[in-house]
């Protein structure tokens, strides 16, 4: 199959090397015929298969992209959400220990002017019923044990929302920035794909001028014969326009540039495009579309 590798896409081969790399690669494993790894060498957009296998790649995973965006951003909603709570819990827990010791200190100003806990036993003395007198001395001895057991209630509750905020705050950073890198990644993801399905379209016309060729029996030629053929015919430049009607490296006619599934100008299509078309017009007729520099690929 002939390929100009300078043809692709400023930035696309590197990428598509690597691919055909890792595809060879695994091809030279154990079991794999020296067909198959010829074949898996190919670039991908020579090869339908490999490039369908992108394509499948590229999508996959955009799709799982998008999807830990949306899971992330969930959770990020979340750790607000519990957040602006455990603020909240905080808040009002400090509220609570400052109006139980408000009221602490407003029992002892209390106690200190009436003189209640320093006259405490000369008043149960003078008490005519015991019960009053035990009454009385319980529900001080009980709100004593009462502010005691809220204040220690207070700091343990305070130290667990305290843990539990550090933790959620810690944790909406680490959510923020993967947000972030989502936000980043998606749209080279989507260029990627981009990219893919347009390997699948340049291999497709490989693939049906592979059909031609197996059809018709004909001889697909070399690398060096194409290259004969463009600088016979344009200098190999792919985006000539003579102005008589003849246009890009081959030096097609509308009509037949259409004949074989182009659109646009000729000489407007990526090289690779024009490689393909015109490999499929060969497949098709043979050397005959090029009365003159045909002789190239005789």
């Amino acid at each position: 199959m002939v390929t100009n590798n300078a043809s692709l896409r400023p930035g696309r081969w590197g990428w598509l090397a690597a691919l055909t790399v890792v595809v060879g690669t695994a091809a030279l494993a154990p079991g794999a015929t020296a067909q198959e790894s010829a074949v898996d060498e190919q670039p991908p957009y020579t090869n339908p298969r490999l490039a369908e296998q992108d394509l499948a790649w590229a999508e996959e995973n955009l799709e799982a992209a998008r999807r830990r965006l949306v899971q992330r951003e969930q959770e990020f909603d979340l750790l607000v959400s519990e957040a602006a709570d455990l603020v909240g819990l905080e808040q009002n827990l400090v509220n609570d220990v400052v109006e139980s010791r408000n009221r602490a200190a407003e029992f002892l100003v209390v106690s200190y002017m009436t003189g209640r806990f320093g006259a405490l036993s000369a008043e149960l003395l003078a008490l005519e019923h015991v019960i009053d007198a035990l009454y009385l001395q319980n529900l001080i001895a009980a709100r004593a044990t009462y502010i005691a057991d809220a204040y220690s209630d207070y700091e343990r509750l305070l130290d667990e929302a305290g843990d539990r905020l550090l933790f959620v705050l810690d944790r909406i950073e680490v959510v923020h920035r993967g947000i972030q890198l989502a936000h980043r990644d998606i749209p080279l993801l989507e260029e990627r794909l981009a990219e893919a399905r347009w390997v699948v379209s340049v291999a497709e016309i490989h693939a049906v001028a592979d059909a031609e060729f197996a059809r018709r029996g004909r001889r697909d030629p070399t690398p060096t014969q194409w290259e004969a053929l463009r600088q016979c015919e344009s200098s190999g430049n792919y985006l000539v326009n003579t102005g008589n009607g003849y246009y890009g490296a081959y030096q097609f006619d509308q009509a037949t540039w259409e004949s074989v599934g182009g659109s646009g100008r000729p000489h407007w299509a990526e090289p690779v495009v024009q490689d393909a078309r015109a490999r499929l017009l060969f497949a098709r007729r043979g050397w005959q579309p090029w009365p003159i520099c045909g002789r190239h690929l005789r």
